[in-house]
């Protein structure tokens, strides 16, 4: 004779399933988000400095909301954002994202394609910098510490790697200018983000690198970022064929920056690999 199930464990099986815990999680870091950002665009200037200050404490906001519902719903500890070798990992990963857009940029300046035409004050890198971390915060979190970390868990990484690169493609469908390339190196661009958190099993490495690529993109060089339009440290111009400038979506439109973050996936995946942080999905976790 078969029992039903009491509510309790109906509602607990309702909340293990992994499309539930995404949007539980979604709605708890959207929502403070969204209200603080709606509340600053109300009273204030939206070009305003003070606006992306609020965005920023906006998203700090998400984070404790974040943690919030880890406890109450997954009932563990947020390894994810724990606070070991945090400001190791997020240095870390902005050096790598910095040094991986400067290479680029500095292979589009030998080959003279990307030209200084004047220096700015070093005020204007200010608006983009806490632009930049703000955002790079927030699609972390969405992306790696929920949609790939959750999806992995139950069906492995392989799967996770690439339905969560192919979501965070899909979320830059709407910006300006985007072009085919452009796109894949937004596609390879998430593989490489959870490509780092496969790495640490945390997110700051991941922070680091998004906001450090984003920041140098448009805060120093002024390249325009994912196709909107950047005034940062150094006035500059480019010249040359879409595909290696990446024309009006910015240098993530060129050959240049999707070879580079391929290369630098490989590399970390394959890293990945050999300290056994590749999860395998649950069928075969079974058996």
């Amino acid at each position: 004779m078969t029992t039903l199930s009491t509510p309790s464990s109906a509602l607990q099986r309702v909340l293990a399933f992994p499309v539930t815990r995404i949007i539980i999680a979604f709605f708890c870091v959207m929502v403070p988000f969204l209200l603080v950002q709606g509340i600053a665009f109300k009273l204030l200037e939206h070009k305003s400095l003070v606006v992306k200050v609020c965005q920023f404490l906006g998203i700090c906001c998400s984070y404790a909301l974040y943690c919030y519902y880890v406890h109450k719903v997954e009932k563990r500890d947020v390894s994810e954002l724990s606070h070991d070798n945090a400001a190791r990992e997020f240095f870390g990963g902005a050096f790598i994202g910095a040094l991986l857009i400067g290479s680029i940029m500095a292979v589009l300046a030998v080959l003279g394609a990307y030209h200084v035409n004047a220096i700015n004050s070093p005020s204007v890198m200010v608006a983009p910098l806490i632009m930049h971390l703000t955002v790079g915060m927030l699609e972390e979190l969405l992306m790696r510490a929920i949609f790939f970390r959750i999806i992995e868990r139950s069906l492995g990484s392989v799967i996770a790697l690439l339905l969560s690169a192919l979501a965070f493609g899909a979320g830059h469908l709407v910006n300006d200018n985007v072009s085919v390339v452009g796109m894949a190196t937004v596609v390879s661009t998430g593989l490489l983000l959870a490509a780092a958190y496969m790495n640490t099993g945390r997110l700051w490495m991941c922070v680091g690198m998004h906001a450090a690529w984003n920041f140098v993109q448009g805060g120093v060089f002024s390249a325009a970022v994912s196709g909107g339009t950047v005034h940062g440290l150094l006035e500059s111009t480019f010249s040359g064929p879409d595909w290696l400038t990446g024309g009006a979506f910015g240098v993530e439109g060129s050959v240049l920056s999707l070879l580079v973050t391929a290369a630098a996936t490989f590399v970390l995946l394959m890293r990945a690999k050999r300290n056994g942080r590749v999860v395998l999905p649950y069928w075969k976790r079974a058996a």
